[in-house]
């Protein structure tokens, strides 16, 4: 297979090494600025067109660069036959959505959505606890997610970051979504959401610096999910209350705990070696899995447009 990527700052970075380890070396770069790899002490070409690139006939695309570009990209590519893999969010609105998935569909081809984690042996273990009916019936989940955006990339200014500006769809709703999507992997697309911008740090970046959503869900499942870029030390963690207990799931530690009314002394399930690269690497070889044996999309275009929906919503209340 020959593989396009689409952007290469850190994440595509990431995904060039991660096919190399995967074994697959046929890959050809479209960016606007040759400088040389940060992390990679190696070479490939390098093209400063969308249309050169694809003119070299990619089988699949990975598309990295800022969000405001994902869909377009990612519908070019379509066109020209290509598989599309698109690091979250898909977008920063709902346009040209469905002409995408249109597209993909016409093409015969898939797209998968980069929520990596779902991969993550911890939100593994939550979804069967969860089915298990571990904790009884679910009646709400509260997560928190902050970062401080400097710290992020320490060699780029972070005011000029895609993260940072609103046009180019940054701020914590949208590029802190994977908490977004993991909700609702867990309990369905929310019929109700509000939200709640708040611009009161230091930073000069023109997007929201903190957010905090209110979710329900049609279950009754009630949810409540800060993400901010202010917090430093960071901070990560997500708490679902059910009926008869409760889970507790620390992200920087990998430390998850399972409280129950029988045994309020925590069961715990640490990940001592987790590396968290093992997550990239098992939704790309999932992804192309699926391209070789002619699969669904394991995190289909549908999949990431509900997270995008949702953080518009609370955007706009």
């Amino acid at each position: 297979m020959k593989f396009l990527i689409c952007g290469v700052g850190s994440i595509g970075e990431r995904h060039i090494r991660n096919l190399i380890s995967l074994g697959y070396d046929d890959i050809i770069l479209f960016r606007k600025r040759n400088h040389p790899l940060r992390t990679i002490n190696r070479e490939f070409p390098v093209y400063s067109t969308l249309r050169e690139c694809l003119d070299k006939k990619p089988d699949i695309a990975i598309i990295c660069n800022p969000t405001h570009l994902h869909v377009e990209t990612a519908l070019q590519c379509a066109k020209s036959d290509c598989h599309v893999f698109i690091e979250k969010p898909v977008s920063h609105n709902m346009k040209d959505g469905i002409n995408l998935i249109n597209t993909l569909k016409a093409h015969n081809k898939i797209a998968m959505v980069g929520y990596m984690m779902r991969y993550h042996p911890c939100m593994l273990k939550i979804q069967k606890w969860i089915e298990d009916g571990a904790i009884g019936r679910v009646v709400s989940l509260r997560a928190i997610w902050g970062e401080y955006l400097p710290d992020w990339h320490p060699w780029e200014d972070y005011k000029e970051t895609y993260a940072a500006v609103k046009e180019m769809g940054g701020g914590p709703a949208l590029t802190l979504s994977h908490e977004l999507d993991l909700s609702i992997w867990l309990f369905g697309k929310p019929d109700k959401v509000l939200g709640m911008s708040n611009y009161s740090s230091n930073l000069k970046i023109d997007t929201e610096h903190a957010i905090d959503i209110l979710l329900h869900f049609k279950s009754g499942v009630t949810g409540n999910i800060h993400l901010d870029y202010v917090q430093s030390p960071p901070k990560r963690c997500t708490e679902i209350i059910g009926t008869n207990g409760r889970i507790e799931f620390d992200y920087y530690t990998n430390k998850l705990e399972l409280y129950t009314r029988e045994n309020p002394t925590a069961k715990e399930f640490i990940m001592d070696s987790f590396d968290r690269n093992d997550m990239f690497v098992d939704e790309l070889n999932e992804f192309i899995n699926a391209i070789k044996f002619k699969k669904p999309s394991p995190i289909s275009l549908n999949d990431g447009f509900k997270s995008v929906n949702v953080a518009i919503k609370a955007l706009n209340f």
